[in-house]
Order: structure tokens, then sequence, then C-alpha cells
């Protein structure tokens, strides 16, 4: 059985490998999108996030409230970041946890399945813009998907009481320090998270025409291209951000570093999205008699001078410290 996986594993790439010569126009297209997506939406909106967080677990898990439990802290912090931050900034507050052992992976492995959000800055900016033309429905879907983690945060902490390690030593860290680690940190994160990208998109750029849901779950960004409205496309759309798409499934296990298992996330992902249609259809009918009836002329976005060179000149030097980090570990 095992030679047969691995004989089907390597017919596949080598199918891929064929089609993408075939369509290597189309893959080239979609590799220099998905750089410039990188480079002035991805990067900006969560490089800045990571190294704060990081900063912040490294320098507060000295100085929790002595009444809480580093573990109960710790979850919290991911919780509380990973809703707030965008979906791979939870992923990466639980390694750095499980490193400090302020909590065991197995308690990373509860946590993750809710630390896991887009965050309001991608649905009230970008996707707001596209999708809803509506404020309020940006928010009421941000609100929907912190909802349903939230409980799922509240159950999970009644049912497993998370307790320290008896053996943890938490040590505060010199602010400089931590700092200067988390921007290198940070900076690894990036290029994972951006090589993921990169690689979705190419690997979409040669497949047949896909329709845009199956896109959107393959690889997130692609929701900008859904069209319609009414109580059904809003659930639908909610419910795709909640998931996050298969390409930042991939980002959070490459950013987990094999600090923890992700077993119960794809356990508890069924429960987690029908909890966020469930907020989502509320919200949708709370809400509905307030939205406004303006809608953007279309559906094009501008998110930034793409001629300017200032931010390519970041990513590079973001690149060039990743690299020295990578080198420095070896």
């Amino acid at each position: 059985m095992k030679n047969v996986l691995n004989g089907l594993s390597v017919a596949l790439v080598i199918t891929v490998l064929v089609l993408s010569l075939v369509h290597i126009d189309e893959v080239k297209d979609g590799i220099i999108t998905s750089i410039e997506n990188c480079v002035i939406n991805i990067v900006p909106s969560l490089f800045l996030n990571s190294v704060f967080s990081g900063v912040l677990i490294k320098c507060s898990v000295a100085f929790k409230p002595k009444k809480i439990s580093y573990a109960n802290y710790g979850i919290f912090l991911a919780f509380l970041l990973g809703n707030i931050c965008g979906y791979p900034i939870g992923a990466k507050v639980l390694s750095d946890l499980v490193k400090e052992n302020a909590i065991t992976s197995e308690q990373a492995e509860i946590a993750i399945c809710f630390s896991f959000a887009s965050g309001p800055a991608y649905i009230l900016g970008i996707v707001n813009t596209a999708l809803y033309h509506s404020k309020l429905l940006g928010f009421t879907a941000f609100i929907s998907i912190f909802s349903s983690n939230m409980l799922l945060y509240m159950i999970c902490t009644v049912k497993f009481k998370f307790k320290s390690n008896v053996n943890i030593s938490c040590k505060g860290v010199p602010l400089t320090a931590s700092v200067m680690e988390s921007i290198n940190s940070s900076a690894n994160s990036m290029i994972s998270i951006c090589s993921a990208i990169v690689f979705f998109s190419a690997l979409i750029s040669i497949l047949p025409s896909l329709n845009p849901i199956i896109s959107a779950i393959l690889e997130i960004s692609n929701i900008i291209s859904l069209q319609g409205n009414g109580i059904l496309f809003f659930i639908l759309t909610t419910v795709l951000l909640s998931f996050g798409g298969l390409c930042v499934h991939m980002q959070i296990i490459c950013l987990s570093g094999g600090s923890y298992s992700f077993k119960w996330f794809y356990i508890t992902r069924p429960i987690q999205l029908l909890l966020t249609a469930l907020f989502s259809s509320l919200g949708y009918i709370i809400v509905q008699n307030h939205i406004s009836l303006e809608t953007e002329a279309t559906n094009s976005i501008k998110f930034s001078n793409t001629e300017s060179i200032i931010p390519f000149i970041c990513v590079s030097g973001m690149v060039l410290i990743a690299l020295t980090y990578r080198k420095s570990d070896r």
C-alpha cells in the first residue's frame, strides 16, 4: 500500500511539472501576481504584528498576573492575538509559547483550534471593499468569526482545564534582545508564508478554470473574485474566511515548526465553521436594515502605488535578515 501511495505521489508531481511547462506563461503571471500581493499586502499587514506578538510573549510571560497560570495566560494571549492580528499569528504565538515552556505541545494543539482567524484588518480592508461594500457587514463578519472562536475557547478552557507544567521556568527577556530576536524570527516566518502563497498561486494557474469558491478554498485571497449579495452570500463568504484556505493551513503548519500537532484543529473545523455560519446568519438578520444602499461601482481594488520601489527594498531587507537568521541557527 505504501509503495502504491509513493507511486501515485511521484505520478502527481510529474503531472504537475509537465502542466507547469505547458502553461509556463500562466505560471509566470500567477507567480508575479502573488509576489506583488505579498510585497504590497501580506508582509505590510503581518510583519509588524508578528514582531510585536513575539516581543509580547517574550516579555510578558514573566509578568503575568499571579493568580493566573502560565498556561491559561499564554493560551489567552494566543487566542487574542490570533483573532486580532490575522491567520498565521496565532500559530506562531503558540509555537513561541511552547519554545518558552509556557505551555505544552498538547495544550498548543488544543489552542490552535480557536486561535485561527483572518483578523479585522483583512476583513474590514481588502475583503470588505471587494465583497460587502459595507463596513457594517465587514464588522459583522469579523464578529461572527471571533464569536465562534470565543465560544470554542470557553468550552475548551472548561473541558481541558489548562494547567501549567510543574517544571516551568519562564524568565523575562530584555526588551532589546526580544525585539531583535522577534524581528529575525518574523522575517523567517514571512518567507515561509509568502513561499506558500506563491506555490499555491502557481498551482492554481496551471489548473483548468476553477469555480471561484474552489479557488478561495485553495487560496483565501481569491475570495475577492466572488460576486453576490444577500444572506446566503454573506454566510458563504464568512465561512470561507473562517476556513482560511489550504494555503493558509500550510502556512500555520510551517510556522508551528513541528512543535505541536494539528489533529484537533481539523477535528474541530466543522464545528467552528457551523458556529460561524450560525453567528453570521444571526448577525446579518440583525444588521440588514442598517446596511447602506451605496455600493462601489467596481470590484477593482487599488492597494497602493505598485510603481513604488520602497516595498521591494523593505522586503529585500527582510529576506536578507531571514537568510542571516537561518545561517546563524546552523
